[in-house]
């Protein structure tokens, strides 16, 4: 198939274009390259030292069939409409997206950076499958955060409500709790807007917090490495927990720590993407085209990770973690109900491909050779952006 994957040069997206090409897809990446801008921003790097995009363009194209161009989709839809004319693609898979609920947070600025990259992207990229390619498929991220903590099982997608007599089949309600988590719900929005009014055919992926430093072994070679942030906005709660105590620096617990999120290695996500795209939503498993997939492995609540990858440290490594609960800077509920379904993927054949605590041993292993890296930048990990404002 050719596949057009926006952000290609992000934390997933590298990773997930590496895939494609291996399984012999055509592929035409794009990125504005706006995520080592941001984390250059908030005075942080990645852990894990990555190529610079000349150099990831070279060796991608040694995989296989693969071309790119640097392009915001979101201001620049022009250059987006040309590429989208002359490839036409089959799938496309946008990743193109802020991906940090605390940066959305910052102020003004932020939030509306947010909002225009998050939404217009996605809205320009809908608008150019309408008019040139309408029997093709889009893949786009959304988030679990999307659903919230409600106090009854969160539906995959839809649920069947039943009111004053008359029931009918809509959309689970979303219950967003940041800036960032608002412009996935319009995403959402406009993708179901799209395949009910347009016809178009839409997979939502509500991806749980990824971690992970590799998806497959490709990535022993410095050229394909994707990249690994521990900065408060990009870093996940995995990611943070295993670079702390790589460096001796406590694992923080936001609060009293027992909020429950649900989880996914990189290479799983990877795995859960591809099979996304090359299985088209069909009549059995979507509503008018548009098919929810909430991808995630397992649940954990944060206390759990913390105390995961502090028993894997100890016994894989010999490092003796800490734990240290700190002040919530976000607002959200630390003790609630949580059980979210997810059995699509399942059906769709997908099985994990390694439990958490192997995961976690390969990404000591990553890490601990760039010890002094983060030691470097371990101040980018405690938290400063704070959800309510300062009531003087």
């Amino acid at each position: 198939m050719k596949i057009l994957v926006t952000g290609s040069d992000g934390f997933i997206g590298f990773c997930l274009v590496q895939n494609l090409l291996k399984r012999g897809h055509t592929v035409y990446g794009m990125d504005a390259f706006f995520r080592r801008k941001m984390v250059n921003e908030r005075y942080s790097t990645s852990m894990i030292p990555i190529a610079s995009p000349q150099d990831r363009v070279a060796e991608l194209m040694k995989l296989g069939n693969f071309n790119f161009l640097e392009c915001n989709i979101a201001t620049e839809p022009g250059i987006l409409e040309k590429v989208y004319k002359d490839f036409l693609p089959d799938v496309v898979i946008n990743l193109a997206q802020m991906p940090a609920a605390p940066y959305s947070m910052v102020d003004m600025q932020h939030g509306m950076f947010t909002i225009q990259n998050n939404v217009l992207g996605l809205h320009n990229i809908l608008w150019l499958m309408r008019n040139y390619t309408p029997r093709s498929s889009l893949v786009t991220l959304g988030t679990m955060g999307e659903w919230g903590t409600p106090n009854l099982p969160i539906a995959e997608g839809f649920f069947k409500v039943e009111y004053e007599g008359m029931t009918d089949i809509i959309p689970f309600p979303r219950q967003t709790n940041s800036i960032y988590h608002c412009s996935k719900q319009m995403g959402g929005d406009l993708c179901w807007m799209a395949c009910r009014i347009w016809e178009l055919k839409v997979t939502e992926i509500q991806q749980g917090i990824v971690y992970g430093t590799r998806a497959s072994e490709m990535q022993d070679n410095p050229l394909l490495k994707t990249r690994l942030d521990v900065d408060e906005s990009f870093g996940t709660m995995i990611n943070r927990a295993v670079a702390s105590a790589i460096i001796e620096h406590p694992i923080l617990l936001y609060g009293a720590g027992s909020q429950i999120r649900a989880y996914i290695a990189l290479r799983d996500s990877i795995a859960c993407l591809t099979l996304a795209a090359e299985n088209p939503p069909d009549n059995t498993d979507s509503h008018h085209g548009y098919r929810v997939i909430n991808q995630f492995d397992e649940s954990y609540s944060c206390e759990d990770v913390a105390q995961i990858v502090k028993e894997v440290a100890k016994e894989s490594f010999d490092i003796d973690a800490t734990i240290k609960n700190v002040a919530n800077p976000r607002v959200e509920s630390e003790v609630h109900y949580y059980n979210p379904k997810h059995e699509k993927l399942y059906k769709m054949g997908w099985k994990p491909q390694r439990t958490i605590r192997e995961e976690l041993v390969t990404m000591f292993n990553d890490l601990i050779p760039n010890k002094d890296l983060i030691e470097k930048y371990k101040h980018v990990i405690d938290p400063t952006i704070t959800w309510k404002p300062k009531r003087f």
